[in-house]
Protein backbone atom coordinates (compact mmCIF):
# COMPACT_ATOMS: atom_id res chain seq x y z
CA UNK A 1 0.00 0.00 0.00
CA UNK A 2 2.83 2.24 0.70
CA UNK A 3 4.10 2.17 -2.47
CA UNK A 4 1.13 2.90 -4.05
CA UNK A 5 1.46 6.15 -2.36
CA UNK A 6 4.83 6.65 -2.98
CA UNK A 7 4.47 5.89 -6.45
CA UNK A 8 1.21 8.71 -6.87
CA UNK A 9 2.91 11.29 -5.27
CA UNK A 10 5.94 10.50 -7.35
CA UNK A 11 3.62 10.97 -10.51
CA UNK A 12 1.90 14.54 -9.30
CA UNK A 13 5.52 15.81 -8.39
CA UNK A 14 6.46 14.80 -12.34
CA UNK A 15 3.35 16.36 -13.82
CA UNK A 16 3.82 19.88 -11.21
CA UNK A 17 7.59 20.15 -12.32
CA UNK A 18 6.33 19.43 -16.16
CA UNK A 19 3.43 22.17 -15.89
CA UNK A 20 5.66 24.65 -13.97
CA UNK A 21 8.86 24.50 -17.14
CA UNK A 22 6.52 24.83 -19.78
CA UNK A 23 5.27 27.89 -17.89
CA UNK A 24 8.81 29.15 -16.82
CA UNK A 25 9.92 28.94 -20.50
CA UNK A 26 6.41 30.55 -21.78
CA UNK A 27 7.27 33.89 -19.30
CA UNK A 28 11.29 33.81 -20.40
CA UNK A 29 10.76 32.60 -24.19
CA UNK A 30 7.07 34.49 -24.95
CA UNK A 31 6.54 36.80 -22.52
CA UNK A 32 4.64 39.99 -24.03
CA UNK A 33 4.31 38.69 -27.30
CA UNK A 34 2.57 35.85 -29.44
CA UNK A 35 3.86 32.35 -30.81
CA UNK A 36 1.46 31.24 -33.80
CA UNK A 37 1.53 27.80 -34.36
CA UNK A 38 -1.57 27.17 -36.62
CA UNK A 39 -2.90 30.58 -38.20
CA UNK A 40 -6.53 31.14 -37.30
CA UNK A 41 -6.38 28.15 -34.71
CA UNK A 42 -3.61 27.76 -32.10
CA UNK A 43 -1.45 30.25 -30.80
CA UNK A 44 0.53 30.50 -27.53
CA UNK A 45 0.13 34.06 -25.88
CA UNK A 46 0.90 34.48 -22.41
CA UNK A 47 -1.32 36.30 -19.78
CA UNK A 48 -2.08 36.65 -16.13
CA UNK A 49 -4.76 35.14 -15.34
CA UNK A 50 -6.18 36.38 -11.86
CA UNK A 51 -9.31 34.19 -11.83
CA UNK A 52 -10.59 30.88 -11.97
CA UNK A 53 -12.04 29.50 -15.15
CA UNK A 54 -13.69 32.57 -17.93
CA UNK A 55 -12.35 34.80 -15.49
CA UNK A 56 -14.48 34.03 -12.10
CA UNK A 57 -13.64 35.38 -8.88
CA UNK A 58 -11.05 37.70 -10.78
CA UNK A 59 -8.51 39.24 -8.62
CA UNK A 60 -9.62 37.06 -5.48
CA UNK A 61 -6.60 35.37 -5.24
CA UNK A 62 -6.63 34.18 -1.67
CA UNK A 63 -10.48 32.91 -1.94
CA UNK A 64 -9.26 30.64 -4.74
CA UNK A 65 -6.36 29.35 -2.67
CA UNK A 66 -8.57 28.62 0.51
CA UNK A 67 -11.24 27.33 -2.28
CA UNK A 68 -8.08 25.17 -4.36
CA UNK A 69 -7.28 23.46 -0.66
CA UNK A 70 -10.38 22.63 0.09
CA UNK A 71 -11.34 21.09 -3.31
CA UNK A 72 -7.96 19.28 -3.14
CA UNK A 73 -8.30 17.55 0.71
CA UNK A 74 -11.41 16.48 -1.15
CA UNK A 75 -9.77 14.46 -3.82
CA UNK A 76 -7.06 13.53 -1.68
CA UNK A 77 -9.71 12.02 0.47
CA UNK A 78 -11.72 10.34 -2.22
CA UNK A 79 -8.16 8.97 -3.57
CA UNK A 80 -7.60 6.98 0.17
CA UNK A 81 -11.03 5.58 -0.30
CA UNK A 82 -10.48 4.43 -4.16
CA UNK A 83 -6.96 3.65 -4.01
CA UNK A 84 -7.69 0.23 -5.84
CA UNK A 85 -9.41 1.62 -8.84
CA UNK A 86 -6.66 2.24 -11.10
CA UNK A 87 -8.86 4.79 -13.08
CA UNK A 88 -10.02 6.66 -10.37
CA UNK A 89 -6.57 6.99 -9.07
CA UNK A 90 -5.45 8.33 -12.89
CA UNK A 91 -7.88 10.73 -12.29
CA UNK A 92 -7.26 11.90 -8.95
CA UNK A 93 -3.31 12.48 -9.76
CA UNK A 94 -4.27 14.64 -12.72
CA UNK A 95 -6.97 16.75 -10.98
CA UNK A 96 -4.21 17.14 -7.97
CA UNK A 97 -1.40 17.64 -10.38
CA UNK A 98 -2.74 20.72 -12.07
CA UNK A 99 -4.93 22.30 -8.83
CA UNK A 100 -1.32 22.15 -7.49
CA UNK A 101 0.25 23.69 -10.45
CA UNK A 102 -2.14 26.14 -10.51
CA UNK A 103 -1.70 26.75 -6.46
CA UNK A 104 1.82 27.34 -6.87
CA UNK A 105 1.24 30.34 -9.46
CA UNK A 106 -1.28 31.97 -7.43
CA UNK A 107 0.75 31.67 -4.54
CA UNK A 108 4.33 32.70 -6.46
CA UNK A 109 3.27 35.19 -8.74
CA UNK A 110 -0.62 36.00 -7.49
CA UNK A 111 -2.05 34.72 -10.35
CA UNK A 112 -2.39 31.92 -12.66
CA UNK A 113 -0.06 32.10 -15.58
CA UNK A 114 -1.89 31.01 -19.09
CA UNK A 115 -0.85 31.01 -22.77
CA UNK A 116 -2.90 28.31 -24.78
CA UNK A 117 -4.70 30.26 -27.11
CA UNK A 118 -7.56 28.50 -29.76
CA UNK A 119 -9.56 30.19 -31.89
CA UNK A 120 -12.88 27.83 -33.16
CA UNK A 121 -15.16 29.06 -35.82
CA UNK A 122 -13.47 32.76 -35.72
CA UNK A 123 -14.17 32.46 -32.03
CA UNK A 124 -11.91 33.19 -29.24
CA UNK A 125 -11.62 30.78 -26.89
CA UNK A 126 -10.68 31.26 -23.16
CA UNK A 127 -6.85 31.06 -22.82
CA UNK A 128 -5.39 27.73 -20.59
CA UNK A 129 -2.32 25.96 -19.50
CA UNK A 130 -1.13 22.28 -19.11
CA UNK A 131 -2.23 22.37 -15.51
CA UNK A 132 -5.69 23.22 -16.65
CA UNK A 133 -5.59 20.33 -19.58
CA UNK A 134 -4.14 17.84 -16.58
CA UNK A 135 -7.72 19.00 -14.58
CA UNK A 136 -10.27 18.77 -17.50
CA UNK A 137 -8.83 15.53 -18.28
CA UNK A 138 -9.16 14.11 -14.81
CA UNK A 139 -12.72 15.88 -14.64
CA UNK A 140 -13.27 13.90 -18.03
CA UNK A 141 -12.01 10.47 -16.51
CA UNK A 142 -13.81 10.61 -13.28
CA UNK A 143 -17.34 11.64 -15.19
CA UNK A 144 -16.37 8.33 -17.64
CA UNK A 145 -16.02 6.56 -14.55
CA UNK A 146 -19.49 7.43 -12.78
CA UNK A 147 -21.32 7.39 -15.81
CA UNK A 148 -20.01 3.22 -16.37
CA UNK A 149 -20.74 2.88 -12.56
CA UNK A 150 -24.50 4.03 -13.22
CA UNK A 151 -24.84 1.95 -16.12
CA UNK A 152 -23.44 -1.30 -14.31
Amino acid sequence: MKQKYIKIILLVLLLVVFDQIVKFLVVTKIGNSSIVIIRNFLEFSYIKNTGAAFGFLSGRTILLVIITLIFMCYIIKELKKNINDKLLILSFILIISGSLGNLIDRIRVGYVIDFISFILFGIGMPIFNVADIFITFGILIYIYKLVKEEIK
